[in-house]
């Protein structure tokens, strides 16, 4: 509404018919150049014939363009994107079939040339103005004018060299956050951009979430969510769920919506397990908060009998990747799954210190706490008598232990531990029996070992937090009720543009490694200015097929200017390994907020963490060039 008014506000200052020079400032132009945030428009003048047309410079919303007919015909769109050329003139006849949408439409005619995504780098105005010096002689011609957006203006950073080291930080909204973990064995620099970010992603957070309209008709005692998140259990979306916590109204829950295709294994690929992990653990930060996992699992039968949508939707995106990653993203934003939501249990209360970097699968949280606790007492090896053994083994230690040790110590540490703890008080005998009553076809052979997250083995068939059953799952201190489920949120908060910004692929560090710094910054920039053709557009089409709209917090443009001034030290460390090294600004943040399950996780694709790229393919697991033509699913 305020952008109609401002257009039209600036198309009655266009009292000239016809702008004689591109030279000459269109108020309509500089309206769309100074907007902020995602958007897509067209917009005809009538006085002055003028077609305005664009999306933001990211591209997050869809725009689709394409001349309808023989190959022939010019593509004035693309002699004019990406070059220096202002304006060009064109024959009508080359516009006489210019259509522009936002979703294909008859992507599969054969004499039809293919959808195009509009490229995001400006504005761009076809001028329909007869020209008064042509003759019945001439082609009628037109002239179709680009006008560049400029850069994003670095004043909208937030100066890292003003963030003082503090306990108290406040956003824009007066919400005060956490910095718990950025103590004195962090840099200076590399503390001072973690709360420089912390404060800019809760600012960009804060906006998108505040601004979702209230419900007219709302009952605190059957409150439903107005937000939902996009929740591989990964670095990036769990930062953004626990931010979401301190800008969505208290009685309101939280939906995380996390899909998996691995029917094979019970649903229970990478990414489910790592969103399993970090629910637990914002259910344990943030008490007072009902966070709904919604899982959605979705077997090979019905993502083949989607195809044919999704193929739609993501055209002009052709590959098996593109298929793979606009598949996850349409179920996801369906929302529909099983809901699982973690409530206290009479007589216990959630630890707030439970370590997730433990599996929650069938073990007590509380305990594996417990057995952590007793195993870590000592950092001397030689004075713990249950880590004297892992000492002399000189294996090589898997980054992410809770312990910090090789995988055969760790599970024979797990094992002393398990026989020293004291079990023999009355809750825990309660408890263990209540679970045999919950699961009385378990025996002892089918509970799940006693291990950290990285050491446990691949079980499959054995009991997870992944099953659709209603009955209450006991862990710990938590009941886990699951049921079915389809979320009503209309907001959907979704991580892309972190890793593009903060070197979170494993190309970045070795671009690094071979090229520097220089050659770093060059790729990261590449990076973020194709997003418009490589995710967004497509993305935006699978999400809002469902009535949804996708905000995206890390291409905030504060988020953005702030990031471009981080030094690469606080990106990426070639010295370090995967899951440390990369993305250390927000690895800080995440730790600062009191994430531990997400912070030591290296980036794993969604494609892939969800298994639909093995699913899709053969059902095996050999890899294919993501690269390659999609046509359809292989039986």
């Amino acid at each position: 509404m305020m952008l109609s008014k401002k257009l039209q506000s600036a198309g009655r200052q266009n009292v000239a018919p016809k702008m004689t020079t591109t030279s000459v400032a269109d108020p309509v132009v500089e309206v769309l150049r100074q907007v902020r945030g995602p958007f897509a428009v067209l917009w005809l003048q009538a006085t002055t014939n003028r077609v305005y047309f664009a999306h933001d410079q990211f591209g997050r919303r869809s725009l689709l363009y394409k001349h309808w007919g023989s190959d022939h015909r010019r593509d004035v769109i693309a002699e004019l994107a990406g070059t220096k050329t202002t304006s060009t003139t064109c024959s009508r006849t080359d516009l006489i079939c210019f259509v522009l949408t936002n979703v294909a439409i008859g992507h599969d005619d054969p004499d039809s040339m293919q959808y195009r995504e509009l490229p995001a780098s400006g504005v761009y105005v076809l001028d329909l103005h007869e020209d008064q010096t042509q003759t019945a002689a001439t082609t009628p011609s037109c002239t179709m004018e680009f006008h560049p957006y400029p850069p994003i203006d670095p004043r909208l950073a937030l100066p890292v060299s003003e963030m003082e080291a503090s306990t108290d930080i406040l956003d824009r909204f007066g919400c005060q956050l956490p910095c718990t973990a950025m103590t004195s064995k962090t840099t200076t620099m590399l503390r001072a951009c973690a709360q420089a970010l912390l404060v800019v992603l809760s600012n960009a957070v804060g906006l998108r979430v505040r601004s979702i309209p209230s419900r007219l008709f709302s009952n605190k005692y059957d409150a439903s969510a107005r937000v939902a998140v996009f929740f591989s259990g990964g670095l990036d979306s769990v930062v953004l769920a626990a931010l979401t916590h301190f800008h969505a109204p208290a009685t309101e829950p939280v939906d995380l919506l996390t899909v998996c295709f691995d029917e094979k294994s019970n649903f229970a690929s990478p990414d489910r397990r790592a969103a399993e992990l970090a629910h637990a653990e914002l259910c344990n930060l943030f008490p007072e908060r009902q966070w709904n996992l919604i899982k959605i699992n979705v077997p090979r039968e019905e993502l083949a009998s989607k195809q044919r949508e999704v193929q739609t939707l993501m055209t002009p995106c052709d590959t098996h990747m593109d298929f793979n990653i606009a598949a996850a993203f349409w179920f996801l934003s369906r929302g529909r799954g099983v809901l699982t939501k973690l409530t206290p249990v009479a007589g216990n209360t959630t630890s707030k210190r439970t370590d997730v970097l433990l599996t929650p699968q069938g073990d007590s949280l509380h305990d594996n706490k417990a057995r952590v606790d007793l195993i870590s007492d000592s950092q001397n090896a030689n004075d713990n008598p249950m880590l004297r053994s892992a000492s002399p083994c000189n294996c090589t230690l898997k980054h992410g232990c809770a312990v910090g040790i090789c995988k055969s110590c760790c599970s024979e540490a797990h094992k002393t531990a398990s026989a020293r703890l004291d079990t023999s008080s009355e809750p825990v005998k309660k408890q263990q029996q209540q679970q045999e009553q919950d699961h009385p076809s378990k025996d002892a052979s089918e509970r799940s070992p006693s291990s950290c997250r990285v050491h446990c083995s691949t079980q499959t068939g054995s009991s997870s937090l992944s099953s659709s059953t209603s009955v209450p799952i006991r862990t710990g201190g938590t009941s886990s009720i699951a049921s079915r489920y389809q979320t009503i949120a209309r907001v959907v908060l979704v991580g892309i543009g972190a890793d593009e910004q903060l070197a979170g692929y494993g190309r970045h560090r070795t671009t690094l490694i071979h090229g520097g710094e220089q050659a770093l910054r060059a790729e990261l920039e590449m990076d973020l200015d194709r997003l418009w053709t490589r995710n967004l557009g497509r993305d935006d089409r699978c999400i809002a097929a469902h009535g949804r709209e996708a905000r995206f917090p890390y291409l905030d443009e504060n988020v953005v200017s702030t990031i471009s001034n981080f030094p690469v030290s606080c990106l990426c460390d070639t010295d370090l390994p995967r899951g440390v090294g990369d993305k250390r600004v927000l690895r800080v943040v995440a730790r600062a907020l009191g994430l531990k399950s997400c912070a030591g996780l290296a980036k794993r694709a969604i494609q892939f963490g969800s298994r639909i790229a093995k699913v899709s393919h053969t059902g095996s697991n050999r890899q294919i060039q993501g690269d390659n033509k999609f046509i359809s699913m292989k039986s």
